[in-house]
């Protein structure tokens, strides 16, 4: 939906169709813990030695121009009246707290969070003290602080952009996408309701790329997460902050209305859940291990409210997305941003702007990080596996 508010902006003139399986945001986008903070899904330090200084960092500001931008869109096209277009958009006081579950954890990620913390005065370094005042919890030893966090409601953001392209785009729910076959300078868009045809196809089809374009099969993985909501009561603590541990498997945010949002924990499975796409059932032992853990380490003992599950896209090489055009790959007029590896939060919006700029022929803005883009070096793999 990001890739068709900025073709309006870009080429209000084109004619835009956006297809979807379900109803408008009913994937993971409408199922996650509503966390936006921009950081790194990677060490810092391991970022910095596969690509350089100027490379980790222009990552870093990517996802920080991406939060901007996305809060300027929500100032002009979200309401306030916690109805179906208000995010409910709540920064938190003590923002997002990377906090570190192990001994074995804190020495690993240390050397790259205090490079962080000297770079950029958004981050510092806690000590296990540190957190425990800000969380009030003992189970960490130390950790990084993020000041810029948030918690949103995600799915409502995408009503947004659907309604600020709803006389530009038509929005086709419901319908499943089979195939697309190149004919001459069209391409064909083989649904379950019949065949569309288009001048360019882009696929933003983050876990479920794989069922639609063979080259990603190896490198684009659907990931199921699990999540568990709590009601607030009268002994539900109040959090103003975002909690993120354990290399990011254990996660937690509070609602502006008190409730919390438990997930993760798919680490507790042999497989973390990878190439799980049904997000219809949920994982037993992933279910009790966030019960406990939000027992004994959270210290919370009501009963959920409600869990569920959603399905992620994984770029299991390097994290990064896939944005570009397929051409070199013998699908000329097809394009791709998938595969955000669960840290679509801070990159889609601008991500679907690069996407909407290839699209229009158009060049890219001179901040969009390289990497991300499928004819990156980096990426050499894919057009060996284009040949096989």
């Amino acid at each position: 939906m990001s890739t068709a508010y900025w073709l309006q902006q870009l080429r209000p003139d084109l004619s835009v169709v956006v297809i979807e399986a379900r109803g408008v945001s009913s994937g993971a986008t409408g199922r996650n813990g509503g966390i936006i903070c921009p950081t790194l899904n990677d060490d810092y330090m391991d970022l910095v030695k596969a690509y350089g200084v100027e490379s980790a960092n222009r990552l870093i500001e990517f996802d920080h121009r991406n939060v901007e931008a996305l809060k300027e869109f929500l100032k002009q096209h979200g309401d306030n009246d916690k109805g179906w277009f208000d995010p409910e958009l709540t920064w938190q006081k003590q923002g997002m707290i990377l906090a570190w579950a192990s001994p074995e954890e804190a020495t690993e990620s240390r050397i790259g969070a205090e490079r962080l913390a000297e770079t950029y005065s958004e981050y510092k370094v806690l000590s296990a003290e540190e957190i425990r005042e800000i969380t009030k919890l003992d189970a960490y030893c130390g950790g990084l602080q993020i000041k810029t966090a948030g918690v949103v409601w995600a799915a409502k953001i995408v009503f947004c952009l659907a309604r600020a392209v709803q006389n530009h785009a038509r929005i086709v729910t419901h319908t499943h996408v089979d195939h697309v076959k190149r004919v001459g300078n069209l391409c064909q868009v083989h649904t379950s309701r019949g065949v569309i045809e288009a001048g360019r196809v882009a696929y933003c089809t983050n876990g479920w790329t794989r069922d639609l374009l063979q080259l990603f099969q190896n490198h684009l993985a659907p990931v199921r997460n699990q999540v568990l909501s709590f009601r607030a009561s009268p002994t539900t603590p109040k959090m103003d902050f975002l909690l993120s541990a354990n290399r990011g498997y254990q996660y937690m945010s509070q609602r502006p209305n008190g409730d919390i949002i438990m997930g993760g924990m798919r680490d507790t499975v042999g497989n973390k859940q990878q190439y799980e796409d049904d997000d219809s059932t949920i994982n037993l032992t992933v279910s009790n291990a966030l019960r406990q853990h939000m027992r004994d380490t959270i210290k919370v003992s009501d009963v959920p409210d409600r869990e569920w599950t959603g399905v992620m896209g994984f770029s299991m090489r390097d994290g990064f997305p896939f944005v570009g055009e397929l051409h070199t790959f013998g699908m000329d007029r097809q394009f791709i941003a998938a595969g955000f590896t669960g840290h679509g939060m801070p990159r889609t919006f601008l991500s679907g702007r690069a996407l909407a700029q290839l699209l229009t022929d158009q060049p890219l803005d001179d901040w969009f990080p390289e990497q991300f883009l499928v004819q990156h070096p980096s990426r050499e793999y894919l057009h060996k596996e284009s040949k096989i």
